[in-house]
C-alpha cells in the first residue's frame, strides 16, 4: 500500500500541474488572439506584448487560479462525466473574461477591443475543455488497463446492490473490488454470478482483508447501525484505509443534502430551497440598489399618482393590508387604491362572481375598481409602493406573489412550499401571457418551478420581462 504522505503528496503535484497547466493555456490562448488581431504588424506586435501582454498575463494567471481552486477543477474525479467538465470551464473561462475586462477599464490599461477578448475566451475554453476530456479518457483507459486503480473491499446487503453493480461494472473509474462482505440475501444472489470472493459478515474477516492491501473500505448497507460503522471507522483509521459510507436513505432523497457543522457536531442538512449564498446576497444588494433609486427617483411620479387618486374618489391614497411573507410571517403590504372605500367589505357579496378556482378571489371587470384605478393597475403601477417593503426586508423584487392569510388557511401541504422563499413584486405568473385565465393549481406549480431552478440570472430575465409588461400594460 503507498503511505498516506506519498498520496497526499502526489495529490498535491497533479492539483498543481492541471492548474499550471490551466493558466498556460489561458495566456497562450491570450497570446494567439493578440497575433490574430495584430499580426499583421511586427512592430505593432511587439509594442503590444513590451507594453500590455506582460501586466494582463499577471492578471490572467491570477484570476484563473483562483477559479481553478474556487470551481474545483484541479481536482481529479474518478466519475465525473464529460459534459460536467465542459460546462465547468465555460462558467471559468466566462468569469474570468469578466474579471479582466473589468481589471482593464479600472487599471486603465490599453484596451484591444471586444472581439479580441471574446476571441480570447473561446480559444481558452475550447482549448482547456478538449485537453482535460482528453486527459480523463487517458486516465479512465489505464484504469481499465489495472493502472492507477484503487482496490476495495465492499461491505453490503440489498440496500447497497445498486452501488455494487455500477462499480463492478464502470471498471473505467479504477475501483477494484477486492472482496464483497454480504448478508444472506447477497451470498445467495452473487455467489458464483460474480468474478468477486463473497464472504459472510465477520469482523476477523473485514480486518484480514484491510490489512493485506486494500486502499478502500466501500459501507453499503440499508440497515445502518452507528456502533457497526464507528467500528469499521476506527479499524480503517488505524491501518489507513480510506473509509466511504453509502446509504440508500441519503439516495432516496431528491432535494439538496449537505453535511453542516455545530461546533464539531456533523448534522446532515436536506433542503428543497436556494441555498446559494453568492447569488441570494446578490439579490439583495439588488434589491436595496433599484427600490432606494425608485423610491427616490420616483418620488414626483408618486406624488401625481396619489393626486389622481385623491381627486377621483373618497378614500387613502395607499392601500395596506396584511400578506404573509418568508414561512408564513405577517407583515403589511403596500399599494397605491386602486378601489372604492369599502372594497373588502364589498368581496363577500362579490364571492359568487370569483373567476379563480382555488382559495385565490379575482374578477376580470371587478366593480369595486376606480377609474384610476383601472389605468395604473393595467400597467401594474399600483404595485411600486411594494418598493418600501422590498427596501426593509419584508419582499424581494421577483419572488412569490403574497398571499391572504385566509388564502394560506386553505392551501394544501404542497402549496405551502411557495412560502419558503420571499414573497417578490414580480414572478413568473406576473409576466405570463394572460394571467388571469392560468388555474390556481397552475400558479402553485409556476411558483415551484421558480424555487426549484432559481438564480439571480432567472431573477433578472423576469424583471426584463416585467418592464416590458408595464410598457404593454397588459395587466387587469
Amino acid at each position: 500500500m503507498v503511505s498516506t504522505e506519498n498520496l497526499s503528496s502526489r495529490g498535491h503535484f497533479v492539483k498543481t500541474l492541471l492548474t499550471t497547466a490551466t493558466v498556460t493555456i489561458a495566456i497562450v490562448s491570450y497570446f494567439l488572439s493578440i497575433v490574430l488581431f495584430h499580426g499583421k504588424s511586427y512592430a505593432s506586435l511587439w509594442n503590444i506584448i513590451n507594453s500590455d501582454f506582460l501586466i494582463t498575463s499577471v492578471f490572467i494567471a491570477i484570476y484563473w487560479i483562483a477559479l481553478d481552486i474556487w470551481l474545483n477543477l484541479n481536482e481529479v474525479y474518478r466519475s465525473r462525466s464529460y459534459g460536467y467538465v465542459i460546462i465547468y470551464h465555460v462558467v471559468e473561462n466566462v468569469i474570468g473574461v469578466i474579471l479582466l475586462t473589468f481589471t482593464i477599464v479600472i487599471f486603465g490599461l490599453p484596451s484591444l477591443g471586444r472581439p479580441l477578448i471574446l476571441t480570447f475566451g473561446a480559444f481558452s475554453t475550447i482549448v482547456t475543455a478538449f485537453l482535460k476530456i482528453i486527459f480523463y479518457v487517458s486516465l479512465r483507459h489505464l484504469r481499465k488497463k489495472g493502472y492507477n486503480s484503487k482496490t476495495v473491499v465492499f461491505i453490503c446487503d440489498r440496500g447497497g446492490e445498486g452501488l455494487l453493480n455500477l462499480i463492478h461494472k464502470r471498471y473505467e473509474w479504477g475501483y477494484k473490488i477486492k472482496a464483497i462482505i454480504g448478508d444472506p440475501y447477497i451470498l445467495e444472489h452473487y455467489d458464483g454470478a460474480i468474478d468477486v470472493p463473497i464472504y459472510p459478515i465477520s469482523n476477523n474477516t473485514i480486518e484480514e482483508l484491510l490489512v493485506k492491501g486494500t486502499d478502500e473500505l466501500i459501507y453499503a448497507r440499508s440497515y445502518d447501525s452507528s456502533q457497526e460503522i464507528l467500528h469499521f471507522i476506527n479499524i480503517c483509521q488505524d491501518l489507513g484505509v480510506t473509509f466511504r459510507l453509502y446509504s440508500p436513505f441519503l439516495n432516496r432523497i431528491s432535494t439538496n443534502t449537505q453535511l453542516r457543522y455545530f461546533d464539531t457536531n456533523v448534522v446532515i442538512t436536506i433542503t428543497n430551497t436556494p441555498t446559494n449564498y453568492v447569488g441570494l446576497l446578490a439579490k439583495r444588494l439588488f434589491d436595496l440598489l433599484l427600490s432606494s433609486c425608485i423610491i427616490l427617483c420616483g418620488l414626483p411620479f408618486f406624488i401625481i399618482i396619489a393626486l389622481m387618486i385623491k381627486l377621483d374618489s373618497k378614500g387613502p391614497i395607499f392601500f395596506a393590508q396584511k400578506r404573509c411573507g418568508l414561512r408564513g410571517r405577517k407583515f403589511k403590504v403596500y399599494k397605491f387604491r386602486t378601489m372604492v372605500e369599502n372594497a373588502e367589505a364589498l368581496k363577500g357579496s362579490l364571492m359568487n362572481q370569483n373567476e379563480m378556482d382555488g382559495p385565490v378571489f379575482k374578477i376580470a371587470n371587478d366593480p369595486r375598481i376606480t377609474r384610476v384605478g383601472k389605468l395604473i393597475r393595467k400597467s401594474g403601477i399600483d404595485e411600486f409602493p411594494q418598493f418600501w417593503n422590498v427596501f426593509i426586508g419584508d419582499m424581494s423584487i421577483v419572488g412569490p406573489r403574497p398571499p391572504l392569510p385566509d388564502e394560506v388557511e386553505k392551501y394544501e401541504r404542497w402549496q405551502l412550499r411557495r412560502l419558503s422563499m420571499q414573497p417578490g413584486i414580480t414572478c413568473l405568473w406576473q409576466i405570463a401571457p394572460n394571467r388571469n385565465s392560468i388555474s390556481f393549481e397552475e400558479w402553485m406549480h409556476m411558483d415551484m418551478d421558480y424555487i426549484d431552478n432559481w438564480s439571480f440570472s432567472l431573477d433578472m430575465v423576469i424583471f426584463i420581462k416585467t418592464i416590458r409588461s408595464i410598457f404593454r400594460a397588459d395587466g387587469k
